[in-house]
Formats: C-alpha cells, structure tokens, sequence
C-alpha cells in the first residue's frame, strides 16, 4: 500500500526553513529534521555538540527545543493542526522532540503574527536604550514562557547587580580555560559560512567591564571591533522550567523561542548572559542570587535596541534533513 504523505515537498522545505531561524549556542544549529507521513521528528545532533562547554547537552536541546517551536508554526502556517511531544523516547535521547500533524486547520492569528516575526528576529549584542519594558508586555513574557511549560522573571534592580556580578564572575574564570577557548573559536568570526557567529554579528565591544553583555571574542581573535556605552539599566531576565531533565530541556526552548518572538512583536530584542549557568555550581549561585526560581535555563538580557542587529547565516533544508 503507497504511503500517504501529509505534506507536499515545498511545505517540508517551508516549516524547515523557518525552525532553522531558531537561536542556537554559537550559532552551531545542532539539529536534523526527519518528516513520517504525519509528523516531523527533530533530532539533536552530536556531532555539533559543544562538549566542554555543554557536556550535558543541555544548550543544545535548549537550541533543539526552540527550532521546535518554529517547527510548529511552519505546520500551522500550512494549514493543520499541531502539537509536540517534547523527548518522546527517554531511551533515545538526541530525538528532541516530534512535531505531529493533525487535520486541515488555518492557523490562530496570534500564531500567525509570531510566524510572521520567525524571519525578523536576531540575537542583538549591541547597546539597548534605557528604557523599562512596560507591564503589560512582562505580563506577555511571562504568558508566553508558561504556554510552553516554561516561567520567566524578570529581575528586580538589586538582583540584576547580583546577577551582572555573577556573569563578570564567571566570565573571568573562562578566561585561563584553553579547552574552551579552543572549541568556541571555529564558532567565532566567521566568514563565507552556513553556521557560527560573523564578526559583525558579535556586536561591538563594551567599554566598561561590567557592561550587561557577554563578550564572545575577549581574546580578539576575530579581528577588530567598535566600541560602545552599553545601557547602565539593564533589564534581565531568567527562564526556569520544573524540572531538569532532557524534556524540560527541550520545553524550555520551546518557551525561549516563543517568548523571543512575542518580545519582537513589541520590538523589544533579547541577548543571553549565560556564563553563569553553564556549570551546575553556578545554576546554584543563580537560585541565591535571584531566589525563587526552579531550575534556571537561561539569562536573558531583553530590551529596546539602538540599532539593527547583524543576521547570522543559517545551513539550507537540504544540509539538515
């Protein structure tokens, strides 16, 4: 008996291209697609792995997880029904997540428009304004990361000071690290390349040390670069989850992505400050610094930015199903 596909090849291609736009570690993009007759399994992939700055595999399922959610409304987009299971098979962990197909459906307009900003949205490492996000749009984050069985808080003043501390902290203490700076260079700079992070794309230096962004290139490996004020009131914020397995993992990029998408919808743009949570001491130092969270899974620095961001490149459908 023929088997019955539910999608036509340019519909593959379309809900391919848009997870691929989903942020990832260093921009390494640690997935492969792979379409049955009704559904779409995401896969981590370990060759792409960061494993000494991510020995669990956490980010990448992080990474893995927010392609999902952009997978998910490529298939709505198309016209069907959607829903994920996040990590289906314990016993196979680098299957992230299976997006299933349901009947001929249009899509939700609030789908819609976070579809629409999927091709908009870009990590901006450049200087934000000094401005405080207003409520109603917080109340939106905080919505969007709990749909996907996420929570975001944004930090009061006396916790973003704790928490810049712990970031300069923890940068610091990368510095000497040989093994990581040799496995974040080929990410690093990049040029006439599908992945990594382009020099332009780095954004500009900061001129003061405790600046609320994370320099990727301190070495200056990648070549020169502008120097600039950053904000003096930063608005960060952190993503938790439940709890603390390859699932949660995977769910937590699903809220990361879809809170990114609705900040871009108020044209609001985000930055991670993650060196305080890539080892399991400092998730800890975080939780006293920021009581009340789960388990941290990310460090955002959200805000309204002073100028364009520069796109990183993304692999075709054809590299990676």
């Amino acid at each position: 008996m023929p088997r019955h596909h539910v999608l036509t090849d340019r519909e593959e291609r379309l809900i391919v291209d848009a997870a691929v736009r989903a942020p990832s570690v260093l921009n390494t993009q640690p997935w492969r697609f792979s379409f049955g007759d009704d559904l779409l399994e995401i896969w981590a992939d370990p060759a792409r792995q960061l494993t000494t700055a991510d020995p669990a595999g956490r980010f990448m399922a992080i990474s893995c997880g927010a392609a999902t959610y952009n997978a998910l409304l490529g298939v709505r987009y198309v016209g069907h029904e959607a829903w994920v299971q996040a990590q289906p098979r314990p016993q196979t962990p680098f299957l992230a997540s299976v997006v299933h197909f349901g009947v001929r459906r249009p899509i939700a307009a609030d789908d819609l428009a976070r579809y629409d900003m999927i091709a908009e949205r870009h990590t901006n490492r450049g200087p934000y304004r000094d401005w405080r996000l207003p409520f109603s749009l917080v109340t939106r984050l905080e919505e969007a990361a709990e749909a996907e069985g996420g929570y975001i808080r944004v930090l009061t003043s006396s916790e973003v000071e704790r928490v810049r501390h712990l970031v300069v902290e923890a940068e610091r203490a990368q510095e000497p690290d040989e093994a990581l700076e040799k496995e974040m260079e080929p990410w690093i700079g990049t040029r006439d390349s599908a992945d990594g992070i382009p020099v332009g794309a780095l954004g500009p230096r900061s001129a003061d040390s405790q600046a609320p962004v994370r320099d990727l290139d301190p070495h200056r490996h990648a070549g020169p670069r502008d120097v600039a004020i950053f904000e003096h009131r930063p608005t960060l914020a952190v993503l938790s989850t439940p709890g603390d397995g390859h699932k949660d993992w995977v769910r937590a990029g699903m809220a990361l992505q879809r809170v990114l998408l609705t900040a871009g919808q108020h044209g609001v743009v985000a930055s991670f400050l993650n060196a305080p949570i890539e080892e399991l001491t400092e998730r800890g130092h975080l939780r006293s610094a920021a009581p009340g969270l789960d388990h941290p899974q990310m460090v955002l620095r959200l805000g309204y930015p002073r100028g364009e961001a520069v796109p990183t490149p993304r692999r075709s459908a054809d590299q990676v199903m």
